[in-house]
């Protein structure tokens, strides 16, 4: 029986502190939101330039908050000083842009000799790209001239990369380097994909409100509901993608380091998950929860209440991360959220609520089909277990996540029922 101490012990157990608070996130979140509402029945913009805008306006918000309020770049793990360290060297400022250009340019050779890249699919990609580049451009000087003279560290990974590609001088550390071209291995395959799904989740989401509001509490409100909690995740997604930058301690302090880690997060995207799915794991059938349930409509309600309460937990496991969402990388421990309750909130929620759309347990053409389709399903959530524990291993290696994971070894949903079983 737990003491009266431990219990008193536990309440004053606060959580560590989070990169970003979760209703900051939220803040963003609305202003997203409300700017793809203002712009909806706007002409002038396709699904990309919409989905861009929302993005912008999370940035500003988020931003704002960061910059003015908590002040991260002030963090030690910025690395970053109030005052001018030293005076501006250009010759500096030059290598570090050069070693910019020499990136964006390997990325621009690799989408060019990688056929995936080449169709329509990934036209919002390259309209965002469009649109951002001029702003890139104009704005990448300045920004690494601040850095150049508010840095505590002069020899960073993009003066590294500089002198080795100009001057062949290698790196006595090559960490440093091997994180930065990590972390934009990381940005270059998924910021593509976020941005194709949200510019599509647009305008899917518009169609999909005016549905809900002419025919409200009906199957068209759920469908509304699930293309809201996708939005919500898709527009964080792209927006982590876009803010890797050390003035708002959103940077990569770490990548994944094992081949495996990388190997069960690029299985689960496109182009590799269309392969591996339409051969091996195919655990949707014919029959999904609405046509299942279409004779038992309290039942129905139920459980896609359910379902939609699974997605918006995915969502703001998303959304807690502010401007720091990446797979494969760690940008700062969040705690807040969802992620105050469990690890890994936003994979338990979705393979939950796999599991409650597809139903791959009820099968017209009988038990052994359906029993093919539980074993598929059984082995992506194998998948994401691998996931979740090679992150594990990695974040490990983070002090704030060590922490994290005590106060939730403690505190935590699953400790917490644990304890009320005894």
């Amino acid at each position: 029986m737990t003491s009266s101490i431990e219990t008193f012990a536990r309440a004053d157990d606060p959580a560590p502190r989070s990169a970003t608070p979760f209703s900051v996130g939220l803040l963003g979140m609305l202003a997203g939101l409300l700017t793809l509402w203002l712009v909806r029945d706007s002409t002038a913009l396709d699904g990309a330039t919409r989905s861009t805008v929302a993005c912008l306006a999370i940035i500003a918000t988020v931003g704002a908050y960061e910059l003015l309020v908590a002040r991260v770049y002030l963090r030690p793990s910025a690395g970053l000083t109030r005052r001018a360290l030293r005076s501006l060297n250009i010759a500096r400022v030059a290598m570090r842009l050069a070693s910019l250009a020499c990136i964006y340019a390997g990325i621009g050779a690799l989408y060019w000799l990688l056929p995936e890249y080449h169709g329509l699919f990934y036209r919002p990609f390259w309209s965002l790209i469009g649109t951002l580049a001029p702003y890139v451009a104009v704005a990448a000087p300045f920004y690494f001239a601040w850095m150049d003279t508010h840095q505590r560290e002069t020899g960073d990974a993009y003066l590294l990369l500089a002198r080795l590609l100009l001057r062949g001088e290698r790196p006595s550390n090559w960490r440093p380097l091997r994180e930065m071209l990590a972390g934009w291995m990381v940005k270059a395959f998924f910021l593509p994909l976020m941005t194709v799904y949200l510019s599509a989740n647009a305008a899917q989401l518009n169609a999909s409100l005016s549905a809900a509001l002419n025919a409200p509490f009906s199957l068209a409100t759920f469908r509304f509901m699930y293309d809201l909690s996708f939005a919500m995740d898709l527009m964080f997604g792209t927006v982590g993608y876009l803010c890797t930058l050390r003035i708002l301690d959103s940077h990569v302090r770490s990548a994944e380091p094992t081949t495996l880690g990388w190997l069960v997060a690029l299985i689960c995207y496109q182009p590799f998950w269309s392969l591996i799915s339409s051969q091996y794991i195919r655990y949707e059938g014919s029959m999904f929860w609405d046509n299942w349930l279409i004779s038992m409509p309290v039942l129905r309600i139920v459980w896609g209440s359910v379902i939609v309460a699974l997605l918006l937990c995915y969502a703001c496991a998303t959304m807690s991360f502010g401007l720091r969402f990446s797979n494969l990388t760690n940008r700062g421990i969040i705690t807040s959220g969802p992620d105050r309750l469990t690890k890994h909130p936003a994979y338990i929620a979705k393979n939950l609520s796999y599991w409650m759309v597809s139903v791959p347990f009820i099968e017209p053409l009988g038990w052994q089909v359906a029993l093919m389709h539980c074993a598929a399903l059984v082995a992506v959530n194998l998948l994401y277990f691998v996931r979740a524990k090679t992150e594990e291993k990695h974040l490990m290696n983070d002090p704030d996540y060590r922490a994290y994971a005590e106060w939730i070894a403690r505190n935590g949903l699953f400790a917490k029922i644990t304890r009320a079983c005894r």
